[in-house]
């Protein structure tokens, strides 16, 4: 089968009060303080965005066999690698 048969997401567990952010970083936007609301989900020291592609990854594989998995496509603005081929370490986990 041609184009896009399954896709995953995965957003960290840990949150952080946009209340907190703003009390530590208020002082440089005081205008902020309107949107400081809700929570916003921080990766874990150990959460890189090849971890997070990889538990979006196994989402994916619900209901498909892997053998039938031809592609697998990483993007990110954070790899972590900047010689090393990012997507081959995802596709081997």
């Amino acid at each position: 089968m041609v184009g896009i048969t399954s896709y995953g997401a995965y957003i960290p567990r840990y949150r952080l009060d946009r209340k907190t952010i703003f009390a530590a970083m208020g002082w440089f936007n005081t205008a902020t303080a309107g949107v400081a609301r809700g929570e916003k989900a921080v990766a874990n020291h150990d959460e890189d965005s090849i971890t997070m592609a990889v538990a979006a990854a196994l989402g994916c594989l619900k209901g498909n066999v892997r053998d039938d998995i031809g592609d697998l496509f990483l993007s990110s603005t954070t790899l972590p690698y900047l010689e090393r081929q990012n997507s081959a370490i995802c596709a081997e986990a």
